[in-house]
């Protein structure tokens, strides 16, 4: 087995409130990347600089996999689908308590100079954070 599979995945817990209901009872489709970003969010609160914060999203994409039906709490799985020198893509995966994909997909951000709004490589915390903490897989099948 190597490191990779022993590495545990990153997991969020999100909490999903009667106000993000559709009128049918279900998760609307909006709030989906809600809970994604909020993930990325804890994610990076232990660790990121006020610098490596000044990034823009360059790509969101999502697939629906089943609805969720009321409120209660889900999980949210990163892990590192690509880091570059400018940019980094985190796949992502919305469960149900019962483990169950709900929706997965992707999110990629480009860091950017807050002075002139050009790329600018990470730092190296961003860069070691990332390769330590996550996984590059999910855990999951998707």
């Amino acid at each position: 087995m190597d490191a990779e599979q022993l590495r545990e995945p990153y997991r969020c817990v999100s909490r999903v409130h009667w106000d993000e209901l559709d009128p049918m009872g279900i998760l609307h489709n909006a709030r989906y990347q809600v809970h994604a970003e909020r993930a990325v969010g804890t994610f990076f609160a232990d660790f990121v600089s006020e610098a490596d914060l000044f990034h823009a999203v360059r790509r969101f994409e999502i697939d629906y996999r089943q609805p969720l039906r009321g409120q209660g709490t889900i999980q949210v799985e990163l892990w590192l689908e690509h880091l570059g020198r400018t940019s980094t893509r985190h796949g992502f995966a919305l469960l149900d308590g019962a483990g169950r994909v709900l929706a997965s997909g992707a999110r990629a951000v480009v860091k950017i100079d807050p002075a002139d709004f050009r790329p600018v490589g990470w730092s190296d915390t961003w860069r070691s954070e990332h390769l330590n903490r996550l996984r590059t897989k999910p855990s999951i099948p998707i």
